[in-house]
């Protein structure tokens, strides 16, 4: 037994000293082996990625990250913003390159190998709107979508930006995110139609836009610079059915034009903004349909994975998320254009680009954990499943989870809430017509039904309630049909001149839609957004109408709708006609309020009222709407017993207009009382409230 003890100790000694060894030897800073590979630590305790895929395809990065990590892991970049029109030229003939060049030399400084491709050369987002001649009239243009002026812009910015950088790049993106509504037996049907370019160039703004690129990039034979199409839900059948057929159609008519074979259009560049119900069989097909098309490479850009936004990464989620990560990576080395991949498989695939390097906090993504590494810099499991996606799949598998009803159903009313797991995006639809020919020039759904339709000349008031689960910035704006996609052409002149412009915080009301509210907000606070806007009937086809869309800043998925109500509103600025209830039910022509709003709760002797509880007011569904600013109880003036008045300032819950609010109160009187209820601070607050009557115990 002693032997035993003793050999046991001496064990002990030496695993401490061998741990203790590989502890100092990590952080040392060298990689520890594949076998031995597990989350949570540095970025500079892995095998770097671009080592891992160096013979498979190039491995990037798409947008800034921390320095460090994005050196260690990545072989390429592409700018996130700093190349998009509205950087590189957002005064007609101003060209503006320091973002870019500052971004470039941050990197070369420090790997002077490091690749380079463009984002984005022509788009119809965060792009000036005087590019498509669009009113009002500017810079000398006509300001009417005139086809010559639009033309003239698009190729001198193509020609500048290209001559600028084309030497240093190996592709870029010259055309982004142009598919709608997806038609696959019409791709050119599919076009957003009424956003950026196609409202002056027309469906062949694609085709114009890659021939100035190819006769730049081929007066100069020097350079190899890739010209790429790049767009986001390429996974759905119908899209990529849409893009392979406008790639095909184009590059056949242009068969000729480019020296040496080359297509027109040379990458098909596939954003990988996934989620996890995204399905990998479906990126495989598209990837296969792809590689059909001669000459053709693939991309893989903007790669990030959503999990569901319920304001912390639990271990499920970060566990489907690397499966996912693992599943997609499984596949990309399947089809990988280096000379590692041993399968039949089209070699197609020669760039993998993630979209930045540690989980956000703020902005695009922020609240849905998508990345690799957390926001402090350390490792995920994700991290994991992407290095060795085989040997992940085979210790790991998908944890399925229960799934909530993703709304309540109130017609013409489409909430959308990614936290519940099965739905990749967050919002709301609120339909307001079923024709698109006519004012308002609203298109409604396969079910026809509709919100409510909107009178010419009339004003009405948009309410609604959100926790911010990572997204803390909100858009209300118009979006023409009862989709996730494209928003009315006035709209999109709204929001780009200049971008943002209507920044508001929780505490404003917005006069008009769009609407902004960017500021003051923070992770999984709650707020209260209001919108008052009138519709005169003016607003021609396919302008600022349409039916409203609810979505979050910069793509954001990460937060939850809890209540929408839209009321009409009187000339005397309160409301008139409760319209949209969601999710209680949409309002009807009766708008009374209930009788009961005041609850009386015991009595004592004495002569004064005052609030029941803490300085708090419970807000309900289903009880009186409250005043603007704050509520005043007291009996009537009969009875001569002091009241108590109910201020926002000491509230937990604010009141906000529209709102509804159970008031609870003790009345101390051994009598009989009625009570009545007023608005305070100021007077003109309005609160249609009845009078109470308390009646004392006999």
């Amino acid at each position: 037994m002693r032997n035993l003890k003793r050999y046991l100790s001496l064990a002990l000694i030496v695993a401490l000293v061998f741990s203790s060894a590989i502890s100092a030897t990590a952080a040392a800073g060298d990689p520890i082996s594949e076998s031995k590979v597990t989350a949570g630590l540095n970025y500079d305790q892995y095998t770097p990625l671009k080592d891992v895929y160096k013979d498979y395809f190039i491995m990037g990065i798409f947008g800034a990250g921390e320095n460090n990590a994005l050196i260690h892991n990545f072989a390429a970049y592409s700018p996130g913003n700093e190349m998009k029109p509205e950087s590189t030229q957002n005064v007609k003939g101003t060209f503006t390159y320091n973002s870019a060049d500052n971004a470039f030399k941050n990197l070369t400084d420090k790997n002077p190998n490091m690749l380079f491709y463009g984002h984005t050369l022509a788009w119809h987002s965060q792009s000036p709107t005087w590019m498509w001649d669009a009113p009002p009239a500017r810079y000398g243009q006509p300001g009417t979508f005139d086809k010559d002026t639009a033309l003239a812009n698009l190729n001198n910015h193509i020609e500048n930006v290209l001559e600028y950088y084309g030497g240093r790049l190996i592709g870029i993106d010259v055309v982004n995110e142009v598919v709608g509504t997806s038609n696959p037996n019409d791709w050119k049907a599919s076009l957003t139609k009424g956003e950026g370019w196609y409202n002056a160039l027309g469906w062949e703004w694609v085709e114009l836009a890659f021939l100035k690129a190819a006769e730049v990039v081929d007066s100069h034979p020097e350079w190899d610079v890739k010209l790429i199409y790049n767009d986001f839900g390429l996974d759905s059948p119908n899209k990529a059915r849409v893009v392979y057929e406008m790639v095909k159609d184009i590059n056949e008519r242009y068969k000729d034009v480019r020296p040496n074979g080359k297509p027109l259009i040379e990458v098909i560049g596939m954003q990988a903004h996934y989620n996890h119900t995204t399905s990998a069989a479906n990126v495989e097909n598209s990837i296969k349909l792809f590689a059909t098309l001669p000459g053709i490479s693939i991309n893989i850009t903007e790669m990030d994975i959503g999990t569901p936004p319920v304001g912390v990464l639990t271990s499920d989620n970060e566990n489907n998320q690397a499966v996912k990560f693992a599943e997609l990576f499984h596949i990309y080395k399947k089809y990988a254009a280096g000379p590692a991949n041993k399968t039949n498989n089209p070699k197609v695939i020669d760039r993998v680009s993630i979209c930045g390097v540690r989980d956000a906090t703020t902005g695009w993504r922020a609240g849905e954990f998508a990345l690799l590494f957390t926001s402090n810099g350390l490792a995920k499991q994700a991290l994991l499943g992407v290095l060795d996606p085989d040997a992940y799949l085979e210790t790991h598998q998908y944890i399925e989870q229960e799934t909530e009803q993703e709304q309540k159903h109130v017609d013409g009313v489409y909430v959308y809430d990614a936290s519940k797991g099965n739905i990749k995006w967050s919002g709301a639809n609120i339909i307001l017509g079923n024709d698109a020919n006519a004012w308002p020039w609203s298109t409604a759904g396969a079910d026809g039904k509709v919100a409510f339709i909107p009178e010419k000349d009339a004003t009405y008031r948009l309410t609604l309630n959100y926790t911010a689960k990572g997204t803390t910035a909100l858009r209300v704006r118009w979006i023409k049909d009862e989709s996730n996609d494209g928003y009315t052409a006035q709209d999109g002149q709204v929001v780009s001149t200049p971008p943002y412009s209507s920044s508001l915080n929780p505490n404003q009301v917005a006069t008009a839609i769009p609407a902004y509210f960017n500021g003051g907000m923070v992770n999984m606070g709650s707020y209260t957004l209001t919108t008052e806007v009138k519709l005169d009937g003016s607003q021609p086809a396919n302008g600022l109408i349409g039916n409203i869309g609810i979505r979050g800043g910069g793509g954001g998925n990460a937060f939850s709708i809890n209540w929408i109500k839209v009321e009409k509103i009187g000339t005397d600025g309160a409301a008139d006609k409760l319209l949209v209830n969601w999710p209680d039910g949409k309002g009807d022509d009766d708008t009374t309020l209930p009788a009961d709003v005041i609850y009386y709760e015991g009595f004592e002797k004495g002569n004064t009222l005052q609030q029941n509880g803490t300085a708090t007011i419970a807000v309900t569904t289903d009880k009186a709407a409250a005043g603007k600013s704050s509520l005043s109880v007291a009996p009537t003036a009969a009875n001569n017993y002091s009241g108590v008045s109910l201020r926002n300032d000491s509230l937990t819950t604010p009141m906000l207009p529209g709102g509804k609010y159970k008031l609870t109160a003790k009345a101390f009187s051994g009598k009989d009382a009625t009570l009545g209820v007023c608005a305070w601070r100021p007077r003109t607050a309005q609160a249609k409230i009845r009078m109470a009557t308390l009646a004392a115990p006999r």
